[in-house]
Formats: C-alpha cells, structure tokens, sequence
C-alpha cells in the first residue's frame, strides 16, 4: 500500500472512530422514535438513518485492515469506503403479511401469518404494491439500495462493527438455517443499534441495485449475472454465514420463494414535505 493511500485510510478511520464513539455514548437517549404509517388499520414503523460514510464488504487476507472477515467471499471485496450523502427512512421490520395483503388484497406467502414477513413475492410485484401502497400514503416508497441496506444494517453512525446485524453473537439477532429453519414472527430477536430488526436472517431482502462486483474489473463478464437485482440479510433457509451483514446474493427478479421478502426505504425529504405539507394552516 503507498503512503498515500496509507495515510488517506488512516485519517478516514480516526474520523470514523471518532464519530461512532460519540454517537455511540449518546445513542440510547438520542435515537428518535421511529415514524409510523398506516394502511386504515395496518401500521408499520420506518427507522430514520443519519448520513454518513462506512467501510463497505468484507476481506479475509488482512486482520489489521478494514472489515477482516475469514467467512468473506469474492464478490464483497475489495473493501470500500461509501458516503451516504443524505438521510434516509427504512422499515423496522420486513413488510409483513398483514401490510401487503391490506395494501394488495391477497397474501401470496406458502406459510400464512400476518405478523411474519411476506414472502413469493418477485422484484415486480414488489414495485407494484410500491405503487399501491404511494397512491395510498401519498409517499414515494422505494427499495434501499445495497449500499443503503448494509449502511442501515451495520448501524449506520452508531455502527459497532459488529459481524451480524447488531451483533457478533448470531444467534441473538437472527433466524437461519442453524437456529430455526421456518419462518418465524418479526420483531422476535434483538435490533441492531439503530433499533432495526431481523436485518439479518428469517428472509433474504430484495435491493433496488443491480448486481454487480465491487472492483470493476469482472463485470464484463457478468452475463446473465448483470441482470439480477443484490438480496441481502440471509434467511430461515440459509446457513449463519449468509446472515453476516457483508453478505451479498442475487437474483432473477422474476423469482419468489418462500424464505424471500423486502423492507422498505423512503428518503427523508419526502418526510419533510409531507410534514410540512400536514402543518401548513387552512384557510
């Protein structure tokens, strides 16, 4: 590594470590209750996530360097500093049984529960009930992107670097293929820092982002790869491994199964105006 470069990561891991200590002694008192939304009868809670920047992937070569992970693979490296440059909202849970069949009318999921997360729903079904659920709310609901999803599930600001979704411990904070095997209830293992849950394991999570590999150099190769969309988090279904926050899957976005699902992502100014909007007075 040259000196340069040396130096660059050196001044971005202090200012990181810096940060994430202070935000960290204060984070309990400080996090802001999340913002709830309802469909008539059906509520659901988007969690606010602060701007800010993280390491990105996982490596097994170096234990001093960023993100040393010995469970990493090839296509979560290289390890990669990402600015997130704006706030964002993404769902407390997956979406749940109970909120896509109010907003679509059918609940398309093998093992029914309405507090267990909707799963048999392909990437273009998920951008429907988008569409539906807006015309009802009268926001701009969307999919995280990847790099939105991983911010969110280490922590965002408030990271601990922790392998898992708020822990190193998985089975504390998540349903895999080790500890479970079937689809179990949101909200039934503990958040993450920023008071998220089940961002690892129960069910695989859909991203708006295309796969790709980090380094650029392999995606002309991609072929029939380059039209899948990321998954992240793991599943009921897959092993602990999958579960880790650098985990990155794909998918064909024609496919549903049952250990598939989605959260959802809003950006922060929409909230704003729609504040706004609700406090102008009547004349």
């Amino acid at each position: 590594m040259s000196n340069k470069k040396w130096f660059t990561n050196t001044i971005i891991l202090f200012t990181s470590v810096i940060i994430q200590s202070f935000n960290l002694v204060f984070a309990q008192d400080t996090l802001p209750a999340p913002t709830s939304y309802r469909v008539n009868k059906v509520s659901f809670n988007m969690v606010r996530v602060e701007k800010g920047g993280f390491w990105m992937g996982a490596q097994h070569v170096d234990t001093a360097e960023f993100n040393y992970d010995r469970r990493s693979l090839n296509d979560e490296v290289p390890v990669h500093h990402v600015t997130i440059r704006d706030d964002y909202y993404i769902g407390q849970t997956e979406v749940t049984q109970k909120l896509w069949k109010e907003v679509m009318g059918y609940n398309p999921s093998r093992k029914k529960c309405s507090k267990r997360p909707v799963t048999n729903v392909n990437y273009y079904e998920v951008q429907e009930f988008l569409r539906r659920l807006d015309s009802i709310t009268g926001m701009q609901f969307r999919l995280p992107t990847e790099e939105e999803w991983e911010y969110a599930a280490r922590g965002g600001n408030y990271s601990r670097g922790y392998l898992y979704s708020g822990s190193n411990e998985v089975e504390r904070v998540a349903w895999t293929k080790d500890n479970s095997g079937r689809l179990k209830k949101v909200k039934k293992r503990a958040a993450n820092e920023l008071g998220i849950y089940d961002m690892s394991g129960n069910v695989w999570e859909w991203c708006s982002t295309r796969y790709r590999y980090f380094d650029g150099e392999r995606n002309a190769s991609l072929g029939k790869d380059g039209e899948m969309y990321c998954i992240r988090g793991g599943a009921y279904e897959l092993p602990k491994s999958m579960a880790r926050v650098a985990w990155r899957g794909k998918r064909l976005p024609d496919l549903k199964n049952s250990f598939g699902g989605f959260r959802l992502a809003l950006d922060a100014r929409y909230v704003k105006e729609k504040e706004e909007e609700e406090a102008e007075p009547t004349e």
